[in-house]
């Protein structure tokens, strides 16, 4: 599967997306196969091409990028416009009129003051499917807040339901907005394409991430407007099942994640432990009844796997017909785990500076194929390539564009 090949070939996107959740978003899109231009200006540098973790000293090169970058920008094409400058909008608006999918994350109204709204863009393209993600929407008092997605997670009630109830909230360690909005929007560009086809119609999509970010609390939302109180936090336990948490294995900071959910497996996990009495002990025979002896039964479990290494339990108590996991640190992923580096991990070539990068492939594959990896684009790599071959702008007038800032 290619660009030339895959599901989405034939789709061009105009990229206006930075940060993360934005080119999360637009890497699906390329990755399917879409033309996706990144459009980038060194007058207000994407902030991603800044941060996030880089190459050690002795290695970084000028070609090298961070990891946050290497990330969320596989597969596509980056050109450079200073949209403060009028000619540089009149390109935007020729590259539009090529392209079936426009995409932005700033504050809802950032597109109307270039000019770039969906009703200019419709007049360009009457067909056009613009996709605008801003933090808050487009609408409503919070129009002009901006936050990251550390906001965005405290914002939309994740971090509140995370941690034990005698704690304050912990939050989360990723950014889980930024890369769980990307796929509400994916799946709202694809039913705008299908309508299109359909219809020839094109589309605006108001996706607020925050308002995404809040949609994960389904449960938790009904548990509040039914019963008019706070859920609370519960740590690693579930309300419905016992034994169902976090336990500590033989090592430093080492754990196995595991989960009963009928008495079935409970029978199962004391097999498997070789305490083949308790299950019949009349405090952890029913569900019921283990719900009820939760934190004592949760002792009872940590001293059985307390002496185990978290990989050999895991395959033992999966094999019993228990759920169960370890509980993966980064080099558990990428140097312990098969199953990832052979589905999920790809190594990606740097760009001139001799390194090899590892990133994510697309979970979903198509006909048993993985999606093909490119690395990310240098800022204004395919500058020429878009300005000349595909908008028809001669030498000489990109020339001009270089020399007067348009294009930089």
């Amino acid at each position: 599967m290619s660009r030339s090949t895959g599901p989405l070939s034939g789709i061009r996107v105009a990229d206006f997306f930075w940060l993360i959740a934005g080119p999360a978003t637009s890497r699906i899109l390329a990755d399917y196969g879409a033309d996706v231009i990144k459009i980038e200006s060194a007058a207000r540098v994407d902030q991603i091409r800044d941060g996030g973790v880089w190459p050690p000293p002795d290695r970084l090169t000028a070609t090298s990028r961070n990891s946050v970058f290497n990330d969320c920008n596989t597969n596509k094409r980056s050109i450079t416009l200073d949209l403060n400058h009028p000619e540089a909008i009149e390109i935007a608006k020729q590259l539009v009129a090529c392209c079936d999918i426009v995409t932005n994350n700033f504050k809802g109204d950032r597109m109307e003051r270039w000019g770039l709204g969906y009703e200019e863009l419709r007049r360009i393209k009457p067909d056009v499917i613009m996709l605008t993600m801003p933090v808050m929407g487009t609408t409503g008092p919070y129009l002009s807040y901006g936050a990251n997605g550390n906001g965005v997670i405290a914002a939309g009630g994740i971090n509140f339901g995370m941690g034990f109830p005698e704690r304050p909230p912990t939050g989360m360690g990723p950014l889980y907005s930024d890369f769980a909005t990307p796929y509400v929007a994916a799946s709202a560009l694809m039913s705008a394409l299908h309508h299109r086809e359909r219809t020839g119609e094109g589309t605006f999509i108001d996706l607020a991430q925050f308002e995404s970010t809040v949609g994960l609390l389904g449960p938790q939302i009904l548990e509040y407007t039914a019963n008019g109180s706070l859920p609370e936090r519960r740590g690693n336990r579930s309300a419905d099942w016992a034994p169902h948490g976090a336990y500590p294995c033989a090592g430093e900071d080492r754990w196995i994640a595991i989960a009963v959910t009928s008495d079935e497996e409970w029978v199962a996990c004391c097999e498997a432990m070789g305490q083949h009495d308790v299950s019949a002990d009349k405090r952890y025979a029913t569900n019921r009844a283990r719900l009820d002896h939760a934190a004592e039964l949760d002792r009872l479990v940590e001293s059985w796997t307390s002496d185990w290494d978290a990989w050999d339990l895991t395959h033992h108590l999966q094999q019993s017909g228990v759920a169960a996991g370890v509980v993966e640190d980064l080099e558990d992923m990428l140097t312990r785990d098969p199953h990832l580096r052979e589905r999920h991990f790809e190594d990606i070539p740097g760009h001139n500076d001799g390194l090899q990068y590892i990133t994510h492939r697309q979970p979903a594959r198509l006909d048993g194929q993985d999606v093909p990896l490119r690395r990310p684009p240098d800022m204004g790599e395919h500058n020429q390539e878009v300005f000349e071959e595909l908008l028809g702008i001669s030498g000489q007038q990109y020339a001009e564009l270089l020399a007067d800032g348009v294009v930089y």
